[in-house]
């Protein structure tokens, strides 16, 4: 068995990548480096710049999407949980960023605001990022706890389209847009993560909408339809990744959850199959093997990460999420430098060190 890297060869890695961040963000004459792309192609050999997507699916799918692509902030929206806890600078200019989507205490994934409305997904990474980062303070955090409980379905008698009552919705049903309510669960894992986390500032109220959605995240899991990826999200990767936030924080998600999650990082790695060699799910399974508490197998995830680091410190473009139903990927170098730097440091906690 080879030895694990040298502690200076990953401090190497992460030095590069921070930089390679700090000019994506510094560089006032390319905006689109921090902005997504678009792919049809998980591969991204060819790909789009975010604000022609629309007419890039109409030309390759033949559809309308039915809105118009703005500068996406996906990329401080999840980057502000990413960075390591040092990086206050580019913390606070994430959160500057961040402001461009934010609405009271909903917060959008493109900063036109007429592009798309607010959703629950977007919101809740959004706070746990400034929670993580001490730019919320208790009173924000449960305010936007409080709008992510109200995208909870309503109960079935009461519902006009068909949902699972109590558990979180993507969309809130706000009659700007008519999107229905859609679950997906690394959305409702994601939303979790700020109820319970409001729930032991005092959050009140919560307890149904916190089950409900609970027990559809752990029957996500336990029934393996991870496997097929979510709604939004592609690869069974980042639901992995965001059931095992919950595990990391909380002892009830814990009990229920680090088994079945070691026993699916296992039966993922036993396909060696295309996709899970792309930079993103391999970052989301190093850093879901932290969470749970897995050390086997994490050299060898680090090993295979810094072998696909470019020369400028980035990370290839990879897909994380995607457009609902249309084969529509969406991914950055940012993106994945973000993924990959936090899983490196992560992952050797005693050299490096960081929180998760």
């Amino acid at each position: 068995m080879r030895a694990a890297e040298p502690t200076a060869t990953a401090a190497s890695a992460l030095d590069r990548a921070l930089a390679f961040i700090r000019s994506c963000v510094d560089c006032a004459d390319d905006e689109d480096r921090m902005l997504s792309r678009v792919s049809f192609d998980p591969s991204f050999t060819r790909s789009h710049r975010i604000t022609d997507a629309r007419a890039a699916i109409r030309g390759e799918l033949g559809v309308d999407a039915g809105f118009d692509f703005g500068d996406d902030l996906s990329t401080v929206i999840l980057g502000l949980s990413l960075l390591p806890p040092e990086e206050d600078v580019l913390a606070a200019s994430f959160a500057r960023l961040l402001e461009r989507g934010r609405a009271g205490h909903r917060v959008r994934l493109f900063a036109d605001e007429g592009s798309f409305p607010a959703d629950t997904d977007c919101t809740a990474v959004a706070a746990q990022g400034l929670l993580e980062k001490e730019l919320l303070s208790g009173g924000e955090l449960a305010a936007f706890a409080n709008e992510l409980l109200r995208a909870a379905a309503p109960p079935e008698e009461e519902a006009p389209i068909p949902a699972l009552p109590g558990v979180v919705t993507v969309y809130w049903d706000d009659g700007r847009l008519v999107r229905g309510r859609k679950h997906d669960p690394v959305v409702c894992a994601n939303v979790l993560c700020v109820l319970k986390e409001a729930g032991r500032q005092g959050l009140v109220r919560a307890d149904e909408v916190i089950d409900a959605t609970q027990r559809y995240v752990v029957e996500h899991l336990s029934s393996g339809a991870y496997l097929e990826g979510s709604r939004y999200y592609p690869y069974p990767e980042a639901f992995l990744h965001s059931a095992s936030r919950l595990a990391g924080r909380f002892s009830d998600c814990r009990e229920l959850m680090a088994g079945p999650l070691a026993d699916a990082l296992r039966a993922l790695e036993a396909d060696r199959g295309a996709d899970r060699d792309r930079s993103i799910n391999v970052a989301l399974r190093t850093i879901t093997a932290v969470n749970i508490g897995v050390h086997n197998g994490q050299a060898d995830r680090r090993r295979l990460l810094a072998g696909q680091q470019d020369q400028d410190g980035a990370w290839p473009a990879s897909p994380y999420y995607r457009l609902g139903r249309f084969p529509v990927y969406f991914g950055s170098r940012v993106l994945s430098t973000l993924f990959a730097a936090s899983a490196l440091r992560l992952s050797q906690p005693a050299e490096i060190g960081g929180a998760r």
